[in-house]
């Protein structure tokens, strides 16, 4: 569910609720721990479609998906964006502030993402640990069935350390990056937005500062479902097969 939110452009805080095929599935308020899980089957009868209930908001706010909890942030910044889009008026006061307090939501989310990264490649090494062949005991010990659930579950520790990958590589030299729009911004922010220098450009670099934060947003969501993904149809997956397949062998040993 997290993959289809991120590929209909919805933000964490935009969906009020969910229904698969027909049914009520997940409240948001309930939803985070489910939205890495398998969307489930189609019942026989049931209308092939999902629903999502989205809460309009004139804007979308910084979005902190679950996990980022032990992540240092400042929650006020979310705030400052919030008022500076009550208090916008369409003056040019009110847009220099919209463009600070969305720069700051964007400072924060890139706080809270760095820490994301290094919980991402402490992941990929996991996963690679993982992505192992049978030892002689273990195949010795495991029939048919354990060995090709073994190897599906390798299939998955392959897969999601790519995508591990993919978006570590995406903050590390991405648009979000130095390598990007990153120094841009800041520069703009620096030399014109902070000091309030008069500029014919304002409206531009309103539109690039917001586009800039929403970018960051789907950046981070995409991150979080990444990491989510990885531990829950990564490593738990391949711990399950594996211990599986240890009581079998401590059986075996216990019969000789």
């Amino acid at each position: 569910m997290g993959d289809l939110l991120l590929a209909a452009g919805i933000t964490m805080n935009q969906w009020h609720a969910v229904s698969v095929f027909g049914g009520a599935w997940q409240l948001a308020n309930t939803f985070a721990p489910f939205l890495n899980l398998p969307v489930p089957a189609i019942v026989p009868g049931s209308p092939p479609e999902i629903s999502i209930a989205v809460a309009q908001f004139p804007i979308e706010t910084p979005v902190f998906p679950p996990g980022f909890s032990d992540v240092a942030g400042d929650t006020s910044d979310a705030a400052d964006l919030e008022l500076s889009i009550a208090d916008d008026d369409g003056s040019t006061a009110s847009m220099y502030r919209r463009i600070e307090a969305s720069w700051k939501a964007t400072i924060q989310m890139e706080r809270q993402m760095t820490g994301l990264r290094a919980k991402l490649a402490s992941m990929i090494g996991t996963l690679g640990k993982l992505d192992r062949e049978l030892s002689p005991e273990e195949r010795l010990a495991s029939d048919r069935e354990d060995r090709d659930a073994w190897q599906d579950a390798r299939r998955w520790l392959r897969d999601l350390t790519t995508k591990c990958h993919r978006e570590l590589k995406s903050f590390d030299i991405g648009i979000t990056s130095g390598a990007g729009k990153r120094n841009w911004m800041e520069q703009i922010y620096q030399t014109v937005i902070e000091p309030r220098t008069p500029t014919d450009e304002l409206e531009t670099f309103s539109r690039e500062f917001e586009t800039y934060r929403k970018t960051m947003v789907t950046l981070q969501i995409a991150m979080n479902t990444a990491l989510q993904g990885a531990g829950m149809n990564g490593t738990q997956r391949a711990q399950r097969v594996l211990s599986g397949i240890s009581r079998k062998a401590r059986a075996k040993r216990s019969k000789k």
